[in-house]
């Protein structure tokens, strides 16, 4: 819901880079489930793969604040505290939310899209509501149609694209490689101590949602709502028969220029550009902040300035930079080509914070050093990066009297 709502805004595009790295805010610290980093991940990976970190990050730029009041628009109740009171871990479970009404915010979403083209392109307010018992039961329509939505159509179909991506439990993991295979968007969740495990997933035609735990919610190692969950709701799917999948509301969208690497609307310094359809509001999203031009000398090997070589010999490239500490983490994983090093006599000519990161603790932080057993006062680990690996860190520690 966060990655459609900030889709709807303009304020995210499908496959922009969301940092993944160590987080600190306000005391605060999310983990991502499997306690690893990525340095950078797309929006729509993060949220297949379900990661933490980026999530609360995407929240953070989005505000707690709106986002408590949207998820009270989409159809949740249970959000009975002031936004405060949640902060950023509302993206993460921090406030409780039933099955139920989860599964209707889906088929919510479901409508939007189904009911696009019979509006003409307009949204109905009344697609959003709370589930029924009953079968087929009409609602008559206590709006009128509207240009603007709660979600963006636009929005919601590429949020259901990514959730397509979640990699599938057992025999169903090849599902891509099948013909026959149903599409299914969905999503999983795990409550923190293995208390319980859902999955909920979204066809045109259904949205099946799977609760499986202890009803005294007693935790038990391994409930996981991948493994326990998920292959009752594909088993549920498989005798549904589904069939289809929502058509893409091509109206709501335009086309655009894209950086390929960062997934930003791309800037006058991005080389691969793929052209887009994103929705409407993504004409006002950032552009690329990833790409830049260096300047290198005729040998191309290592970067100049006006100092110490003439403008007339230098070569002028983009290059993909991420900051230090997004690269420490990403290089590990991807490929990526870093910065070429400063000619001899061109060594300070980076400008200080852009070659070296403080990971950990954060700008500001207070950190609380324990006392051990025999009276001596403990110890804590910082982390730093450099963006030259061979580069030696000084460590400076400063009393106040």
């Amino acid at each position: 819901m966060l990655y459609a709502a900030m889709m709807s805004d303009g304020q995210l595009l499908p496959n922009a880079l969301i940092p993944d790295i160590p987080t600190q805010i306000a005391g605060y610290s999310p983990q991502n489930f499997d306690l690893d980093y990525d340095g950078a991940v797309p929006a729509s990976r993060a949220l297949s793969r379900s990661l933490n970190i980026p999530a609360v990050r995407m929240l953070q730029q989005y505000r707690f604040q709106r986002f408590h009041s949207l998820l009270k628009r989409l159809g949740i109740t249970t959000f009975s505290k002031p936004a405060s009171h949640y902060g950023l871990s509302m993206i993460l479970g921090g406030g409780g939310v039933t099955l139920w009404e989860l599964s209707g915010v889906y088929a919510s979403m479901a409508r939007t899209l189904l009911h696009m083209e019979q509006n003409d392109g307009k949204y109905d307010e009344d697609d959003y509501h709370a589930p029924g018992y009953r079968l087929r039961e009409t609602r008559p329509s206590q709006h009128k149609l509207s240009p603007y939505g709660v979600l963006d159509a636009a929005a919601i179909w590429y949020t259901f694209q990514a959730m397509e991506d979640v990699m599938r439990p057992g025999e169903e993991m090849l599902w891509q490689q099948f013909s026959s295979s149903q599409r299914v968007a969905w999503k999983t969740g795990t409550s923190f101590g293995f208390r319980d495990g859902w999955a909920i997933g979204v066809t045109p035609q259904f949205v099946v949602g799977v609760w499986v735990g202890n009803t005294d919610g007693e935790g038990r190692p391994g409930l996981i709502g991948v493994s326990t969950a998920a292959p009752v709701m594909f088993e549920i799917f498989r005798q549904l028969r589904t069939s289809g999948w929502f058509d893409m509301p091509s109206s709501k969208m335009k086309m655009i220029d894209v950086c390929r690497q960062s997934g930003y609307r791309a800037g006058q310094y991005c080389e691969e550009v793929d052209s887009m359809l994103v929705p409407a509001a993504g004409l006002r999203s950032a552009v690329c902040p990833y790409h830049q031009l260096i300047h290198l000398d005729p040998t191309g090997q290592y970067r100049v300035t006006a100092a110490c070589e003439l403008p007339e010999q230098m070569q002028h490239k983009s290059w993909f930079v991420l900051p230090p500490a997004m690269e420490f983490y990403y290089r590990s994983k991807h490929l990526y080509q870093p910065l070429p090093p400063f000619k001899p006599g061109c060594d300070n000519a980076e400008e200080p914070g852009h070659s070296m990161e403080l990971i950990y603790p954060r700008p500001n932080a207070r950190i609380y050093v324990p006392l051990e057993l025999d009276g001596s006062r403990g110890e804590t680990v910082f982390r730093a990066t450099h963006r030259n690996r061979e580069a030696k860190i000084f460590w400076h520690r400063i009393i106040h009297l």
